[in-house]
């Protein structure tokens, strides 16, 4: 079943489905930061703030992450000039994937 707390938010940026599975698979506590930091990104997905961070991804051109507290991103792209997540993942997990990719290519 789709997440409903991502319905108020899917008229400011899309989600793929599969992003939206993760987040729903989330902890509330990182599902929570994430609502919380939605009302400014929604309005500044490309720029950081005091409150919102925000960056682009080295070395992925068009793509970039929201970072909220506990250790959890969110990581979109620019489509159209709208938001389009594509992934929710604490960096433990991104670093792990990435490490897999380099013994990959090794």
């Amino acid at each position: 079943m789709p997440s409903k707390l991502l319905a108020t938010w899917k008229e400011h940026f899309t989600l793929l489905e599969s992003a939206e599975r993760e987040f729903d698979r989330l902890p509330p506590e990182a599902q929570r930061a994430f609502l919380d930091a939605f009302p400014e990104f929604s309005h500044h997905p490309w720029r950081k703030s005091a409150t919102l961070d925000v960056a682009p991804l080295r070395d992925m051109p068009g793509r970039w992450r929201l970072k909220v507290k506990g250790g959890h991103r969110g990581t979109y792209r620019d489509l159209h000039d709208r938001a389009d997540f594509e992934r929710f993942e604490t960096r433990d997990e991104i670093y792990e994937k990435l490490r897999r990719y380099i013994a990959s290519r090794a």
